[in-house]
């Protein structure tokens, strides 16, 4: 799967850092390139989103046991195309990314990674990471058996 995102600074800029106040999640590699990271461990997990042409923060899936959200944070392609994700009006969206992580290993994103938002009984939106059965090269990579859905891109 992955469960964690890197956005560069530039990319994702300083109106939305002061806005969603996401400077806690800004971090250096030792250069000049700042970056944030979003890990789905983090005790409020939320990515990036690209929705109706607009870059928001929303809430990574859903830990809430209450309620009809799938309690997770990832959405396999395969249930989605199968219809199973379709009374929660699934909608797709692109989650913007320079890297991703997956049990400790940092691999290059470059455009980003499909996602699917839904809205809750509250009509909060959570969006969930698409994910697919890994390639082999991803699965020795990561030790990981899926693997994010990449945008015009394979691993």
């Amino acid at each position: 799967m992955c469960k964690g995102i890197s956005i560069l600074r530039a990319q994702l800029g300083e109106e939305s850092i002061a806005k969603y106040s996401l400077s806690h999640r800004l971090v250096s590699r030792g250069g000049e390139q700042h970056e944030l990271h979003f890990m789905y461990a983090d005790r409020e997990a939320a990515l990036p989103v690209m929705h109706d042409g607009q870059l928001v923060i929303y809430e990574w899936g859903s830990r809430n046991r209450r309620g009809q959200s799938p309690h997770t944070g990832w959405c396999s392609n395969e249930s989605l195309k199968a219809g199973k994700w379709r009374r929660l009006e699934p909608e797709l969206v692109e989650i913007p990314a320079n890297f991703g992580l997956e049990k400790g290993v940092w691999f290059q994103i470059v455009q980003g990674v499909h996602g699917v938002l839904i809205k809750d009984e509250q009509r909060r939106p959570h969006v969930y990471m698409l994910t697919k059965p890994a390639s082999h090269y991803y699965q020795i990579m990561t030790r990981c058996n899926r693997m994010p859905v990449l945008i015009e891109q394979d691993i």
